[in-house]
């Protein structure tokens, strides 16, 4: 019953995906202060920065979602253009995963289906691999 929901949820978001498209172009033109914020922090010490690359990169992210990336390429392109992160190409070959053992591996860039994209998404958020190196200091409670 999950996965069909997930499905149904995916499909209706793909289905209106030009009119999602159209209302995340507010954000590139009119980017939230945190947005703006984050954007001078993170492109210090260079004069000719844009302050709209910020928005630009988290619109394009969700029009790769919606046209069924393949979420550990997109993963990978996030961990890329992160200026907090080190040694993102180790993190990408995680995520990416072995082809022998993970179906994200063997996808590609873009899904076939939903149903692959939701798998991958699966995959990927309970590779043990993965979650023992998101955060160090991640602590769960029961």
């Amino acid at each position: 019953k999950q996965w069909y929901q997930r499905r149904v949820r995916v499909t209706a978001l793909r289905s209106v995906r030009s009119v999602l498209f159209c209302l995340m172009d507010v954000f590139v033109r009119e980017p939230t202060l945190d947005w703006c914020k984050y954007s001078r922090k993170t492109k210090k010490g260079q004069s000719n920065a844009d302050e709209g690359w910020y928005p630009r990169a988290k619109v394009e992210t969700a029009r790769k979602k919606l046209e069924l990336g393949n979420p550990s390429e997109i993963l990978c392109a996030e961990l890329r253009e992160n200026v907090h992160v080190g040694r993102e190409e180790a993190y990408c070959h995680v995520a990416q995963g072995n082809k022998g053992l993970h179906a994200r591996a063997t996808v590609g860039a873009v899904c076939s289906s939903v149903d692959q994209q939701i798998g991958c998404l699966i995959e990927l958020a309970t590779d043990l691999n993965m979650l023992g190196r998101q955060y160090s200091g991640l602590e769960t409670w029961l």
